[in-house]
C-alpha cells in the first residue's frame, strides 16, 4: 500500500494525458498539444489519477466537441480533469463520453452547415488538386460565433500565454480558411484594428482616421500544417489590409522565431514582386527618411521593414551590408557598448553581426524569388516565446 502511495505513481503530464483529435469521414488523426498549462496549471502536472487518458475529439467541420477521460484508479477528493477541460469549452455543447451521440449530433449538424457568404470571401487558392477559401467573418454572426467558441482552445494548446478573446468585442475580424469541397476549417487568424496616431500634423491634414491592424492569434490546425496554408492565409489578410486605406501599419502581436520565418519569407516574395529590390539606394547609411517613405508604402513596422532591406541587402551580396547592419546594431545597443573600449565594442558588434547574418542566409536559403507564391514548412502557430536572433543585444 505504501508504495501505491507513491507521488510518482499518482502523477502524469498533462500534455501527455491530453489526446487531441479530428474527426472526417476517414477516421480520426490524433494528435498531442504544445502547451496544457492554461488549463491544468504551470506545472503541467495532473496529480491523483493512474493510467489517465484524456480524449478531447471535434469533427472536422462543425468542430463539435467530444470528451471523455479513462482511469484506472482515482484519489478521493481531487480535481475532475474533465471538468477542468470543460470549463474551457461551450458550456452544455459537449458531448461526453457517448461517442454515438456525439457522431449523431455532428452528423446532423453538417446537414445545416454552410461557409460564410461569397461577399465575405477574401481570397481562394487551390493546393493538392483541392480548392479553398479565406474569409474575413465577424463574431456577431451566431455560425461564426458558434464555430469559433468551439475551436479558440486550440489557441490555449498550441499559443503560448494566448488568452480568450472579447467575442463581445464585434471589432475583432475572424479570418477563417475553409476546404470548399468537404467545408472543413483548415485554420485561423483574429486580428483587430487600433487608431493610429502619429503626430499632429499628419493627423490634421489626413481624410481619414488611420489604422493600425495586428494580427494577434494565428494557427493553421495540426492535420493541415506544412502544406502552404499558412502562408496563404497570412497572404490573404495582408493583402486585404494593403488594399485598406485606413489601415497605414500591418502589425503582429508577440510572434514567435517559426511565424517570423513565414511573415519574412512572403514579405520578402511580396517586395521582390513589386520590384522593390531594385530600389533600395546605394548608400551608407540608408537616410531615415527613405526609410520611413517606404515603410508607409508597403504599412510595415520599422522593425520588420529593417530586418527585410538587411536581408535584401544580404541577397544582393551588397558591399554595405556589414556596415548597414553594424550601424543599426551600434546604435541599438550604444548604451551598453558606451563604457567598452574599441577592441571590446569591435568583438561585441562582430558577433553580433554573425549572428544577424547567420540568421538572414537561413531564411534566404528556404526563399526562392519568382513570380509565385512561396511554400511554408514548419508550424505557423504564433507563440508568444523566444525572439528572433537578428534583435540580438550586446
Amino acid at each position: 500500500m505504501a508504495v501505491d502511495l507513491k507521488p510518482e505513481n499518482w502523477t502524469v503530464s498533462s500534455t501527455e494525458a491530453l489526446k487531441l483529435s479530428l474527426v472526417d469521414d476517414n477516421g480520426a488523426i490524433q494528435f498531442r498539444p504544445t502547451f496544457t498549462y492554461p488549463i491544468f496549471g504551470d506545472s503541467e502536472q495532473i496529480f491523483g489519477y493512474q493510467n489517465l487518458s484524456i480524449c478531447l475529439a471535434f469533427d472536422s467541420v462543425t468542430f463539435k466537441p467530444f470528451i471523455n477521460a479513462k482511469y484506472d484508479k482515482m484519489m478521493d477528493d481531487i480535481d475532475d480533469v474533465q471538468e477542468k477541460l470543460l470549463n474551457f469549452l461551450p458550456e452544455e455543447d459537449v458531448v461526453i463520453k457517448d461517442e454515438v451521440r456525439w457522431v449523431d449530433k455532428f452528423q446532423k449538424e453538417r446537414e445545416s452547415f454552410t461557409l460564410p457568404d461569397d461577399e465575405l470571401k477574401i481570397a481562394e487558392y487551390s493546393s493538392d488538386g483541392e480548392q479553398y477559401a479565406v474569409y474575413q467573418t465577424k463574431l456577431s454572426d451566431d455560425p461564426i460565433r458558434k464555430l469559433h467558441k468551439r475551436m479558440q482552445i486550440f489557441t490555449l494548446l498550441f499559443i503560448e500565454s494566448a488568452s480568450y478573446i472579447d467575442e463581445e468585442d464585434n471589432s475583432w475580424d475572424i479570418f477563417i480558411s475553409f476546404k470548399k469541397s468537404t467545408k472543413q476549417c483548415i485554420g485561423y487568424a483574429t486580428a483587430y484594428k487600433y487608431w493610429r496616431y502619429i503626430n499632429g500634423t499628419q493627423f490634421d491634414a489626413s481624410e481619414i482616421l488611420a489604422k493600425r491592424a495586428k494580427i494577434s492569434q494565428f494557427i493553421i490546425f495540426p492535420p493541415y500544417q506544412s502544406r502552404n496554408h499558412g502562408s496563404h492565409l497570412y497572404n490573404a489578410v495582408v493583402n486585404l489590409w494593403l488594399k485598406t486605406p485606413e489601415i497605414t501599419e500591418i502589425t503582429i502581436e508577440d510572434p514567435n522565431e517559426s511565424f517570423d520565418d513565414l511573415r519574412d519569407r512572403n514579405d520578402l516574395q511580396r517586395l521582390y514582386t513589386a520590384g522593390f529590390f531594385k530600389t533600395i539606394p546605394d548608400e551608407l547609411p540608408i537616410s531615415k527618411k527613405w526609410l520611413e517613405e517606404k515603410m508607409s508604402e508597403y504599412k510595415l513596422e520599422r522593425r520588420q521593414f529593417v530586418r527585410l532591406v538587411e536581408m535584401i541587402l544580404l541577397h544582393k551580396k551588397s558591399s554595405n551590408f556589414r556596415l548597414q547592419v553594424k550601424n543599426r546594431l551600434y546604435e541599438k545597443n550604444y548604451e551598453v557598448l558606451a563604457n567598452m573600449d574599441d577592441s571590446t565594442i569591435k568583438d561585441k558588434l562582430q558577433t553580433a553581426f554573425q549572428l544577424v547574418k547567420d540568421d538572414y542566409e537561413r531564411i534566404l536559403q528556404t526563399v526562392k524569388f519568382e513570380k509565385r507564391e512561396i511554400v511554408d514548412d514548419f508550424n505557423t502557430n504564433i507563440v508568444k516565446k523566444q525572439k528572433l536572433k537578428t534583435e540580438t543585444k550586446l
